[in-house]
C-alpha cells in the first residue's frame, strides 16, 4: 500500500467480546485498525460486523482488508463488499490495483475457486457471484 508491504493476518483468534469492547471504546485510526483486525477474525459474524464499520470510510489503506473478504467462502460477506464497492473512489481502486497486480491475480483465483466449489449452483453465471462483481469493479477502475 503506497509502496509499503502490508501483511494481512489469515485469521485472528481474539476473544469476541474483548474485541467488540475495544472497538466500542476506541476512535479514529485506532478504531479502524481494530475493525480491520476484526475482518480477519475466525467468527464470520464478527467479520461481517467489522466489515460494516469499514465499508463507507473511503480511506485507501482499508482497501486490502475489504477486498480480501471478497475472496473468501462466506458469500454474504462478499455480497456486502460487492454492494459497497460501487461507491468507492475509482482512482483509489485504480491506484491499489496498479500497485498490486499479483495480489489481484491471487484474489481472482480465490474468487473462482470458492465460486466453483461452493456457490456455482446459486450463481450459475459466474459474473453474478459477489466476488466476481467486486473484481469487475476493480478492473473497470483500471480502464
Amino acid at each position: 500500500m503506497d509502496g509499503e508491504r502490508l501483511h494481512l493476518p489469515d485469521r485472528v483468534y481474539y476473544d469476541r467480546d474483548l474485541l467488540r469492547a475495544e472497538i466500542s471504546n476506541s476512535q479514529g485510526s485506532a478504531k479502524l485498525i481494530r475493525l480491520c483486525l476484526g475482518t480477519r477474525h475466525y467468527d464470520g459474524h464478527l467479520r461481517q460486523e467489522c466489515l460494516q464499520g469499514l465499508l463507507n470510510n473511503g480511506i485507501p489503506w482499508l482497501i486490502p482488508y475489504l477486498l480480501q473478504l471478497a475472496g473468501e467462502y462466506v458469500v454474504e460477506i462478499a455480497e456486502d463488499v460487492a454492494n459497497a464497492i460501487v461507491g468507492w473512489d475509482p482512482g483509489t481502486l485504480r491506484a491499489f490495483a496498479m500497485e498490486n497486480p499479483r495480489y489481484l491475480a491471487t484474489l481472482a483465483r480465490r474468487v473462482t475457486s470458492y465460486w466453483n466449489c461452493y456457490h456455482r449452483r446459486a450463481y450459475p453465471d459466474r459474473q453474478g457471484y459477489p466476488g466476481a462483481r467486486v473484481l469487475a469493479v476493480v478492473r473497470a477502475a483500471m480502464d
